[in-house]
């Protein structure tokens, strides 16, 4: 790994730690990568899915849904 001086913004950092369950800065910015890596993973292959089903990434929810109220 490598070591980089950074600012960050303290507030933001200590959200993320929380929603991460990290308890230093190294493993929260650390998480956070990583879990930006696997969003973009996980987005990539549904996309993948709708295109394969024919459908658009951006067309609304509401045909797949069973009632207004859902």
């Amino acid at each position: 790994m490598s070591q980089t001086s950074i600012d960050v913004d303290d507030a933001a950092l200590a959200v993320v730690g929380v929603l991460l369950g990290t308890t230093n800065t190294e493993d929260t910015v650390n998480a956070a990568l990583h879990e930006v890596i696997a969003q973009r993973k996980r987005l990539a292959m549904l996309e993948r899915m709708m295109v394969r089903s024919r459908e658009k990434v951006d067309q609304s929810p509401d045909p797949w849904r069973k009632t207004a109220s859902w």
